[in-house]
C-alpha cells in the first residue's frame, strides 16, 4: 500500500498548528501535547497509510520500515534533486538512535518540516540548515512515480563504511559522564591523529597544526596551544604560531619552525590537553527517548586493526562502572 504522503505532511503542520513542545519522553507522537523528530515523523506517515510497526520507532529503526512501506533510498551522503516527500535521515545507521540521528520531510525542493529541538516543537526550515556533518540518507516514496523524471535522481553505490566507531547505549549520566573523557583522554593518539598532526617541510623543520571546525574549538585550541608552547619551549616565538582560513569552515591553527625533538615533545601531551575540546562533538554523551544515555565515538574513528582492540578495552573499562559487556560494540560508518 503506498503511503499518501500529502496526508502526512498535513499531519505534520497539524502538530505545528496545535504547539506541541519538544520532547523524547512523553508520546513522541504528539498525542499528550509533546513530539520528537521520528516520533512525529513515524506517526504523520502512519496517518498516510503505513503499515504499524508495534512501536514508535526512533531514527536508527526507521530505515527498514521506509522501505517495507514502498519508498527507496535514493541517496546517501550524495548530493540529490530534493521532492516534496522525501524523507531524509541524519545519523549512521546502526548508531543514530536517540539523540545521535535527526529525521526530516520535504515540503519542496527547498523546505523541510520536522520536529526539533531548536524551534521547541515542528517548523518548517531551510535545508541548507540541517545536520549534514552526521551523515544523511535520502528516502522517497514511491507514489512520487516517473512523471517527474527531471528531478529523479540515480540511485548511488553506497561507499564503503571505513572507520569504526563505538556505540553504548541505555546507559546512566554517571556512568556516560564517565567513560566520555576516559575514552577521549586514552585514545586522542589515534582519534585526533588527523586534526592535530605534525608535517616535516621542505626546509627539515616540523609544522604542528591544529584543525578547528567550529569557532569554539579554535578559540579554545588557540588558547591551549599557546600556553603549551610557552611551557614547553620558553625561547619559542609566537610570531611563528599563525592562523590559516580563519573565515572559512575549517580554521588552521600552525606552530611552525620546530625541531623534531619539540615534535616528539609536545605532540602526544597536546592531544591529550586538547582532547576535551577536539573531540567533544566526536566522542559524546546523548540523552535518548528511554531516559537513559548513549555514548557516541566518531569523527576519525579506529582503524581495523585497532578496533578490536579498542573496543575490548572500552569494553573492560565499562564493566568496572558496571555497564554490561552487550552494550558496547563497534559498528561501521
Amino acid at each position: 500500500m503506498a503511503v499518501n504522503i500529502e496526508t502526512a505532511i498535513n499531519n505534520m503542520y497539524t502538530l505545528m498548528n496545535k504547539g506541541v513542545t519538544y520532547s523524547m519522553y512523553g508520546s513522541r507522537t504528539g498525542s499528550d501535547g509533546t513530539a520528537d523528530c521520528s516520533g512525529a515523523i513515524y506517526d504523520s506517515l502512519r496517518k498516510g497509510g503505513a503499515t504499524n510497526a508495534g512501536w514508535v520507532l526512533n531514527t536508527d529503526s526507521m530505515h527498514d520500515w521506509l522501505v517495507t512501506n514502498g519508498f527507496t533510498m535514493i541517496a546517501f551522503n550524495a548530493s540529490w534533486t530534493m521532492q516534496r516527500g522525501d524523507i531524509i535521515i541524519f545519523g549512521y545507521k546502526g548508531s543514530s538512535g536517540g539523540a545521535a540521528g535527526h529525521v526530516v520531510m520535504a515540503t519542496d525542493g527547498t523546505n523541510v518540516i520536522h520536529c526539533n529541538y531548536s524551534a521547541n516543537g515542528v517548523s518548517v526550515n531551510n535545508e541548507n540548515t540541517l545536520p549534514y556533518s552526521m551523515g544523511w540518507y535520502v528516502y522517497r516514496p514511491s507514489s512520487s512515480g516517473s512523471s517527474n523524471t527531471d528531478t529523479q535522481t540515480t540511485v548511488p553505490e553506497q561507499p564503503k563504511l571505513n572507520k569504526n566507531g563505538i556505540a553504548i547505549d541505555n546507559v546512566s549520566y554517571e556512568q556516560a559522564k564517565s567513560i566520555v573523557p576516559w575514552i577521549q583522554e586514552n585514545y586522542s593518539w589515534t582519534l585526533e591523529r588527523n586534526q592535530i598532526r605534525a608535517e616535516l617541510q621542505p626546509n627539515k623543520v616540523y609544522t604542528l597544526i591544529v584543525e578547528c571546525n567550529n569557532f569554539y574549538k579554535y578559540e579554545h585550541s588557540v588558547q591551549r596551544l599557546d600556553s603549551q608552547l610557552k611551557g614547553y619551549f620558553p625561547t619559542y616565538t609566537l610570531d611563528n604560531r599563525v592562523i590559516i582560513d580563519m573565515k572559512k569552515p575549517t580554521c588552521r591553527i600552525e606552530a611552525r619552525n620546530l625541531t623534531k625533538t619539540q615534535i616528539d615533545k609536545i605532540l602526544i601531551p597536546f592531544r591529550k590537553y586538547n582532547c576535551d575540546v577536539t573531540l567533544y562533538d566526536q566522542t559524546y554523551g546523548e540523552p535518548n527517548s528511554y531516559g537513559t544515555w548513549d555514548v557516541r565515538v566518531i569523527g576519525e574513528g579506529f582503524n581495523d586493526v585497532d578496533a578490536p582492540i579498542v573496543l575490548k578495552q572500552i569494553q573492560e573499562y565499562g564493566n568496572k562502572l558496571k555497564i554490561p559487556t552487550s552494550h558496547i560494540k563497534g559498528f561501521k560508518y
